[in-house]
């Protein structure tokens, strides 16, 4: 009499996990290649955008205002936000062209339309004399990524605005990979309006950037 042989069903079931554990890793493992693509790509384009800011500053001896370029030309920012740094492509290429956030904020610190969000985030101090760099970290510019955690905390803001400086921290991959922060240039130290490293300066940024970074918020 011959037996057939076969798997059980509890051995099927001891392959069928390990295959979705195994298939769980891979996922895992493939996403977070993606968030340190990405955060390799931002950090390039950050290099690229400083080079043209400080290449403009070269010719203008100023830097390009985020303000003026729109049907409304004294508000203080234009939207989209590729447009506060034309300049940087037109009529002089500084740079080929702008370019996109690979993180696109899912949310964004007191923005209704985030379509306007559609490169980095970039504000000089000049655009707000009556805040200067307390809206640059401490410098002359400030450029910001959403950063993996897609919130758009422009970096931080004014001491006053604890729930944006929060979330406008430093991303930091040691915290993991999708951890809370944002990916930020500055510019060089700003105290035209306001000493940013003077505690007594109510307008003085929350997360202060230069001459070194210094997590500051709380």
């Amino acid at each position: 009499m011959h037996t057939k042989s076969g798997f059980t069903l509890v051995e099927l079931l001891v392959v069928v996990a390990i295959l979705a554990t195994l298939s769980t890793i891979a996922t895992m493992n493939f996403l977070d290649a993606q968030v340190r693509s990405k955060v390799a790509v931002v950090k390039s384009d950050l290099r690229l955008l400083t080079g043209a800011l400080e290449a403009y500053h070269v010719e203008f001896r100023m830097y390009p205002p985020a303000k003026g370029y729109s049907p409304l030309p004294n508000t203080p920012f234009i939207t989209p936000v590729s447009g506060r740094v034309r300049q940087l492509t037109t009529p002089v290429a500084y740079i080929s062209s702008i370019p996109r956030d690979p993180f696109p904020a899912r949310e964004a610190w007191y923005v209704d339309d985030l379509d306007a969000l559609d490169t980095y985030d970039y504000v000089d101090a000049d655009a707000v004399p009556t805040r200067g760099s307390g809206l640059t970290s401490g410098g002359a510019w400030r450029i910001s990524s959403a950063g993996p955690d897609l919130y758009q905390a422009y970096g931080g803001r004014p001491v006053s605005n604890l729930d944006c400086n929060e979330k406008g921290v430093d991303y930091d991959p040691t915290n993991g990979l999708r951890s809370t922060g944002d990916i930020v240039a500055v510019g060089p130290y700003h105290n035209k309006y306001g000493d940013p490293l003077d505690p007594s300066n109510p307008n003085r940024p929350g997360i202060v950037r230069v001459p070194r970074y210094i997590e500051q918020w709380r």
